[in-house]
């Protein structure tokens, strides 16, 4: 019941995740956020420093910051709200979930298959390339079917 239970659950995150993926496609803006937003509503930086309480000079600091990367989510939070917006982060994965786990099911086959033929080949039973192929995509399938967190044990 468990099991089936994370994997609805880790179906509808991917789904959500789906639906996020060409966003975070998109670039941050030249400048950031911050600025980008505050240029497109006109709003001076004296305006948006009186409605989060600090000086104009913070609001420059603070676009500098966002746009090497330095700047809390926190402050984003705070930033993104002062100007009526929703401020949100998040990870969107390169491939789908499923896929993460059957490659790094692979590698985890892979990596016990070979150790296993190493010692036959040593008593000259080494399987076939074609035997070692079917033995991963078992080893993978009984992998995948287990509990997901003992694919990342053997890293």
């Amino acid at each position: 019941m468990v099991k089936e239970f994370n994997i609805l659950m880790r179906k509808q995150l991917q789904e959500r995740l789906h639906n996020q993926a060409s966003f975070a496609d998109e670039s941050v803006p030249k400048g950031g956020w911050i600025r980008t937003i505050r240029g497109a509503l006109g709003m001076p930086t004296r305006i948006l420093a009186k409605k989060i309480g600090c000086s104009p000079s913070n609001i420059t600091a603070m676009e500098q910051r966002e746009a090497k990367g330095t700047i809390s989510l926190d402050t984003l939070q705070q930033v993104a709200q002062a100007m009526g917006c929703k401020f949100f982060y998040g990870f969107v994965p390169i491939e789908s979930l499923d896929k993460i786990l059957e490659d790094q099911a692979t590698l985890l086959a892979r990596k016990r298959i070979d150790m296993i033929n190493h010692s036959m080949k040593l008593e000259q039973q080494g399987l076939t390339k074609s035997q070692l192929q079917q033995q991963e995509e078992a080893l993978v399938q009984e992998l995948l079917q287990g509990d997901p967190k003992a694919l990342w044990k053997d890293i």
